[in-house]
């Protein structure tokens, strides 16, 4: 018999940003500063927690860009998506990354964009799978990465 599984999102909130934080660290290569955090507090429905039968598990953290030059080209950049990786696999990360194209479609974003490290095969195929599209190599994006790490640049056009 397969057990009832039931994934939720929810805000971020005062109270549950110590969720957030936690899983980022057990989950990215890299950390963030305290203030990147408060900030997360006030991005809305581009920063979501989701849970797995009330266990949370996985986080996503956006923000809203618009170019320099190019105010027609606001786009959304996914700074953070973690899921803890025994939970990988149930539709954790499709949910959240959907969550944030539905909201790009709300805010009438075309583009949803990303940096994914270029050792982590498992990310550039799983984004991949879910029609974001590889682009430029950025050399040396992850600074604080000894050695400093290179990137792929992922992109999903939204119609």
């Amino acid at each position: 018999m397969v057990p009832n599984i039931n994934i939720a999102l929810d805000d971020l909130t005062v109270n549950n940003i110590g969720v957030l934080r936690r899983i980022n660290s057990v989950v990215l290569p890299t950390s963030y500063s305290d203030s990147w955090y408060k900030d997360s507090l006030v991005v809305g429905e581009l920063a979501k927690l989701a849970y797995f039968n009330d266990i949370p598990v996985g986080a996503i953290r956006c923000s809203l860009e618009t170019p320099p030059n190019h105010k027609d080209q606001t786009r959304i950049y996914i700074m953070t998506l973690a899921v803890l990786s025994p939970y990988r696999g149930y539709g954790i990360g499709r949910k959240l990354v959907n969550h944030i194209l539905e909201q790009a479609k709300k805010m009438f974003v075309k583009e949803v964009y990303c940096h994914v490290w270029v050792e982590n095969e498992d990310a550039l195929n799983w984004y991949q799978h879910i029609g974001f599209e590889k682009g430029d190599l950025v050399t040396g994006y992850y600074k604080k990465m000894t050695p400093a790490g290179d990137a792929y640049i992922l992109r999903k056009q939204l119609e």
